[in-house]
């Protein structure tokens, strides 16, 4: 049975895109995956998320192969809903689609980024930094603690090198999924803010931020706090 912390989650992301009609995407889609009832928009087709077909097996095989352990939640994860996508808003998920699930991570490991600078220096990447496009999102296992679980970090390729190659997001996989629940359960991105918006609707995302920032006070709301509030929202303190 998967932890609340991630089967909220990933319901809240997947209402989130219902209510804003986004569960169409212009990818192939596993014939299980498609959903006729949504309307397609010329090559976009609706999909919907299904229970997951992966196995303690799988993720055993997969662990083996990198050399590294994921973080007990994160299995939790792979094993609940295959998806299209979920929320994007610092984290992307790679997409996990029955069948194709286990060549993405595959690429991901070995393929998309240099391997000596993340699988080999013990990271594994799970998705992409969306507000830089800086890098891959990862499990830090050089960090991990008593329970499996590890630390939330983005690799920053154009600071590859440096002290600020590596740097934080959250302070373990239960803080990010639940930090990412709050996200997926509002309905306005309460991280960023510019002057086209309105700005009445700013005093909304500081509560929200300031919610956001308290679920993980070691984390989002203490070594990563400059990233998460550096898009143009204070928090309400």
């Amino acid at each position: 049975m998967s932890s609340p912390a991630v089967t909220n989650y990933v319901d809240a992301a997947i209402a989130n895109l219902r209510r804003h009609n986004f569960m169409r995407t212009p990818e192939e889609l596993p014939e299980a995956m498609r959903d006729p009832s949504i309307e397609a928009w010329d090559d976009w087709v609706g999909w919907k998320p299904i229970e997951s077909t992966v196995t303690g097996g799988d993720l055993d095989a997969l662990e083996q192969e990198t050399g590294l352990a994921y973080p007990p939640l994160y299995r939790e994860f792979l094993q609940y809903r295959h998806f299209v996508n979920l929320t994007e808003v610092g984290v992307r998920f790679e997409p996990h689609l029955c069948g194709e699930w286990r060549d993405t991570l595959r690429q991901a490991y070995f393929e998309s980024w240099p391997r000596e600078r993340i699988l080999d220096a013990g990271l594994i990447p799970f998705g992409a930094e969306t507000f830089m496009d800086a890098g891959s999102v990862c499990f830090d296992t050089r960090r991990r603690v008593a329970d499996g679980d590890c630390p939330v970090v983005f690799w920053d390729h154009e600071w590859m090198g440096t002290d600020k190659e590596i740097r934080p997001l959250f302070s373990n996989s239960r803080k990010m999924f639940e930090c990412l629940e709050r996200m997926a359960s509002a309905d306005l991105n309460f991280i960023y803010h510019d002057e086209s918006e309105d700005a009445a609707l700013l005093p909304r995302k500081q509560e929200l931020l300031a919610q956001f920032l308290a679920i993980d006070p070691a984390g989002a709301g203490g070594e990563a706090r400059e990233y998460w509030t550096g898009w143009g929202v204070a928090p309400m303190t």
